[in-house]
């Protein structure tokens, strides 16, 4: 069984490994621990050490040393008693998952050598923040190169360098200033799921963002039935003006229809664009008819990196300008936000933190995206 022993210092560690599993236990790992946040490495360190108990290396004793009956019958054998089965599998599990954060560590420091300078750093960023391996590791180097060594113990100098480095890759846009004369209009696109229709209501209706001006609502989303009757049902309790666009004509009327208001919110299928150009040539021209001021590519936060940036490069096809993040409340590992505007030369508009209509949505800021992705909650 895979243990783990915590104290201040090796010697009180080892000491504990040695009560509880003797003098000769396995050691597997020692390695100094934080909690909270990246930067209490900075501060006094524990020690952890995974260990397990030493085999049992005893001579097989015979039969007869034993004093047991050499020849048996049936009668003589022992009745097998079955285990706790849930108690079994999750003492597995538990070790399975302590042998493999063991296996981990080391392939990481094997892989990049560097890391062995501040290892718990790093093992916070990927492991618990979700932030792609190359983009930790370039981060740590930037430490590593712009501190001395003894000012790498200084937390509010490490502090600075993350904040300018991590700053330096995260581009928002929080301008929502309205055109003068005209309607603004604002379309949020991206795949089933993302959460389109109700971020789309929460900037209509949250008193920061549109709220307090006057908007109307234009779908375009014909194929779920569902979406339409959720926005019609919303906007009658928000009292504000809807139109569903079946085609082309339906959209130029109803931005003719709305040419007075401040702001037009269009919600759009959301369909994979993946195998299905024929809907997002559809809707490209329904884009060029209106002339979107600003074109919201939905996000959910908690899909893998890689289909996050399938995404994005499929729906390329379109006059995307912002990316807005949703269900941060649905993952503890948000990452997914650094790893994919490193990748994608886009700005971050908003981001949503639950199901609340208007509450749960934030607009970016540098500030509040460092800090989750620096602070555990």
């Amino acid at each position: 069984m895979i243990k783990k022993f915590t104290a201040p210092s090796v010697k009180e560690a080892m000491r504990k490994v040695k009560e509880s599993l003797g003098e000769d236990a396995v050691i597997l790992q020692t390695r100094k621990i934080t909690s909270r946040s990246i930067f209490d490495v900075l501060k006094p360190e524990m020690v952890e050490i995974t260990a397990i108990p030493a085999p049992n290396n005893a001579s097989p004793q015979t039969a007869e040393s034993k004093g047991y009956q050499k020849f048996y019958s049936p009668a003589d054998v022992k009745k097998v008693t079955r285990p706790n089965n849930q108690i079994e599998v999750a003492e597995i599990k538990s070790e399975l998952r302590a042998l493999k954060e063991v296996v981990l560590d080391i392939s990481h420091q094997l892989k990049y050598p560097k890391i062995m300078l501040l290892p718990e750093m790093f093992h916070f960023l990927v492991q618990n923040k979700g932030i792609d391996e190359e983009i930790a590791l370039s981060l740590i180097q930037k430490v590593i190169l712009n501190l001395k060594q003894d000012e790498i113990e200084d937390e509010k100098k490490v502090k600075t360098v993350f904040y300018d480095e991590i700053s330096k890759i995260i581009k928002v846009e929080r301008s929502i200033v309205l055109p003068k004369n005209r309607a603004k209009v604002i379309y949020l696109v991206g795949p089933t799921g993302m959460g389109k229709t109700t971020t789309l209501i929460k900037l209509a209706t949250h008193p920061q963002f549109y709220g307090k001006h006057k908007v109307a609502l234009l779908t375009v989303d014909t194929y779920r039935v569902a979406a339409a009757a959720q926005l019609k049902t919303f906007a009658a309790l928000a009292r504000l003006p809807i139109e569903i666009a079946y085609n082309l004509e339906d959209v130029r009327t109803a931005i003719e229809k709305f040419k007075n208001h401040d702001v037009i919110l269009v919600d759009t299928p959301g369909r994979s664009p993946i195998n299905n150009r024929e809907n997002m040539d559809q809707l490209a021209k329904f884009m060029d008819l209106a002339r979107p001021d600003e074109v919201h590519l939905v996000l959910a936060i908690s899909l893998r990196t890689e289909d996050l940036i399938d995404i994005v490069k499929n729906y390329s096809v379109l006059p995307v300008n912002r990316l807005l993040f949703t269900k941060l409340d649905e993952t503890k590992r948000p990452g997914n936000i650094l790893n994919v505007v490193k990748k994608i030369n886009l700005p971050v508009s908003f981001l949503t933190n639950g199901q609340n209509v208007p509450d749960d949505i934030v607009q970016a800021s540098k500030r509040f995206i460092l800090n989750i992705l620096l602070y555990t909650g």
